[in-house]
């Protein structure tokens, strides 16, 4: 049977839109307490007000994770506004298109302190109250990490580290209670993709929604002990 989400805690990043928005939205309809994180600070507060009508407990935090300062002291004032933390959604992500041969060291590195180095940090500072409560990490990867595509070596590289690090937590975790679950979604009806040559060329072509994610997310919330959905790969349908 699934598990009753009703008064678990869980934390979202990249809260205040697309994907994490719509996973936010899901999980306080489940009931879910929330931690909410995202660098919009008025669309966070709009979020904040939409969830916080389903009854439950809300606490937000405005933070860019294009840098890693601050991360452990986010972690800990998540953890004391919200107490037990059940579930983490590393959801927070940049995109980059651009040749391989045009692309500056510091690019790269932008893009992989958002999309691999800051979900291990805040994972890394969660660890002890996901153990605690034998909770789970939900990792929003991506195909892309799958395989690789045309001017994205950088998101490639990016959600392919998160997608090999988070598999080896899983192993390393197992014995503490702790399950990771990767979903690994392509073409995704979202902002995201605004104004690049990817949005472009799926214009007009069937998308997933987000919410359809923040379903998924619901769903791999409400799996019992015996149950390890360890990763999901979710493709448009298209004729």
């Amino acid at each position: 049977m699934p598990i009753e989400l009703k008064g678990r805690t869980a934390i979202v990043t990249g809260a205040s839109r697309g994907i994490g928005r719509a996973t936010a939205i899901a999980l306080a309809q489940a009931g879910v307490n929330l931690g909410l994180v995202a660098r919009d600070e008025s669309a966070l507060q709009q979020l904040h007000d939409e969830v916080a009508s389903h009854g439950i407990h809300v606490a937000t935090a405005k933070y860019d994770f294009s840098s890693g300062d601050g991360i452990a002291n986010l972690a800990e004032a998540l953890v004391t506004e919200l107490g037990s933390i059940d579930g983490l959604v590393n959801n927070a992500g940049t995109f980059l298109e651009c040749d391989l041969a045009d692309l500056s060291e510091d690019e790269l590195k932008h893009v992989l302190q958002v999309n691999l180095v800051s979900p291990f940090m805040l994972t890394r500072e969660l660890l002890p109250q996901l153990r605690e409560s034998h909770g789970r990490v939900i990792n929003v990867v991506s195909t892309s990490a799958l395989q690789g595509y045309a001017q994205q070596s950088a998101y490639c590289a990016s959600k392919a580290g998160l997608l090999g690090m988070m598999r080896a937590l899983a192993i390393e975790e197992k014995p503490n209670g702790i399950r990771i679950n990767n979903l690994c979604p392509g073409g995704v009806d979202t902002d995201f993709i605004n104004n690049t040559k990817l949005g472009e060329r799926l214009a007009g072509q069937v998308m997933i929604a987000p919410e359809d994610i923040g379903e998924m997310v619901v769903f791999l919330m409400q799996q019992p002990d015996n149950i390890d959905v360890s990763e999901m790969t979710i493709r448009r349908f298209t004729k």
